[in-house]
């Protein structure tokens, strides 16, 4: 199973940060998630979600409408917390919700863009190899389930574009609830194939 078919791009897109080796982009992505969880400046959060933006452009390059168009569940979904955090709390803390989400989102993107998936299972099962040698943890399941989900996320912006797009074909409006209703029974099923497929490579 090629578990790069959704990061294709890596064979023809080779930037700066292509050419760091897996386990380095990983951990610095750990200490900067770590760092934008603490950090309670909006001010700062917005300066590190700019700098992720430039890093996250410099790797995939010019972004076509149509990603932006498949993106625009994320948009909605970070805009329904922000809004929540300020009803229930205040302007300033929304603030640092959605700058610390976009930093943590553009860093994320980044990372996934400019490593193939396998290399990233490889330092997954490198790091929990200790644990595995005690029987604490199957290293190689775990591996494969983070590289699984990584690849479901393509897979739920394509399926939530499907839904829109055939609920407009049949005249629905597209309104929150009712495009998150078939989504989440699509997630749902995805999620027992995921299992399925992990309990079926364990086994094997």
């Amino acid at each position: 199973m090629n578990w790069d078919g959704a990061t294709s791009s890596h064979a023809t897109k080779q930037s700066w940060l292509h050419r760091w080796p897996a386990g380095v982009k990983l951990g610095i992505l750990l200490v900067m998630a770590t760092t934008f969880v603490l950090l309670k400046s909006w001010a700062v959060l917005a300066a590190s979600s700019v700098l992720m933006a430039l890093v996250w452009r410099s790797v995939t390059g010019p972004i076509e409408w149509q990603a932006w168009h498949k993106a625009l569940w994320v948009a909605i979904t970070v805009s329904v917390i922000v809004v929540y955090v300020a009803i229930f709390s205040n302007i300033n803390q929304s603030l640092v919700v959605l700058f610390r989400l976009l930093a943590l989102l553009f860093a994320a993107l980044a990372v996934v863009a400019s490593t193939p998936i396998s290399a990233m299972m490889a330092v997954v099962e490198t790091v929990l190899a200790p644990l595995g040698r005690r029987g604490w943890v199957d290293t190689e399941k775990v591996a494969l389930a983070f590289g699984l989900s990584l690849r479901m996320v393509p897979v739920l912006i394509e399926q939530w574009q499907e839904i829109r797009e055939a609920q407009a074909a049949r005249g629905v409006r597209a309104a929150p609830h009712a495009l998150l209703v078939p989504m989440l029974a699509r997630t749902l099923k995805r999620a027992d194939e995921l299992a399925e497929a992990i309990d079926a490579r364990s086994g094997s």
